[in-house]
């Protein structure tokens, strides 16, 4: 990974922090997978070629306060823009990072939503919804940060996979096939590969099986004949 790069993810980082905003944000993508390292204890290196730092806000009705994070960031480099047509907001840094917040969608939903607490129009996304569900905190570098749970991660990988631009297909896959080999080599994480696959809808089962049978990706758990 470009150090650079690292360097500023852990000042936008510090920059939540220290606003009393990075409680309310789970890190998705391969962000997610960078911190995946702090957590298996084995030789896991996430392979991180992106600029892309996606937030999915947890809860839009909190906090009730505002938090002038537009202000924040700009102290840090970062320039705010708005899409002309759909008003979402996202923060870019030189070429080194694009900050955007996306909200889960429930029941109907919309395609955008308004964050009160922050000013900032985000995409509403109904497939984050099973990445929300299964939150995990880690302690990194003493920051507290929010990430799916690895399972849920590879699920959703899975589930989102044939909707997926082709060169994109090929590095979630990619992805998955590593993240496979540290999971299935904890008890526990594998375990979770079947509690959280059994939750999801019937319809989120299919896909993921069937993703997974192209793809020749073995899921350990998986009953014989299903």
């Amino acid at each position: 990974m470009d150090t650079q790069q690292e360097d500023v993810f852990w000042e936008t980082i510090n920059t939540f922090d220290n606003v009393g905003l990075l409680r309310y944000v789970m890190i998705i993508g391969s962000w997610a997978e960078y911190i995946y390292s702090y957590y298996f204890m084995s030789d896991f290196t996430p392979s991180l070629r992106t600029t892309d730092l996606d937030l999915i806000y947890k809860n839009i009705r909190k906090p009730q306060r505002q938090i002038n994070i537009i202000s924040k960031l700009a102290q840090s480099g970062f320039v705010y823009k708005e899409d002309f047509l759909t008003g979402v907001g996202k923060f870019f840094k030189e070429g080194i990072l694009e900050i955007e917040f996306l909200t889960r969608s429930i029941g109907k939903g919309n395609d955008t939503v308004n964050i009160p607490s922050i000013g900032i129009t985000a995409e509403s996304l109904r497939e984050v919804n099973m990445l929300v569900d299964f939150p995990l905190e880690l302690d990194c570098r003493d920051y507290i940060v929010t990430v799916p749970e690895p399972a849920a991660y590879v699920l959703h990988k899975l589930s989102i996979n044939p909707i997926r631009e082709p060169e994109k297909q090929s590095k979630d896959i990619r992805a998955v096939r590593e993240l496979l080999k540290h999971i299935n080599a904890s008890t526990n994480d594998n375990a979770r590969l079947k509690i959280i696959f059994d939750k999801l809808f019937k319809k989120q089962q299919k896909i993921i099986l069937e993703t997974a049978d192209k793809n020749f990706i073995e899921l350990m758990w998986r009953d014989k004949g299903f």
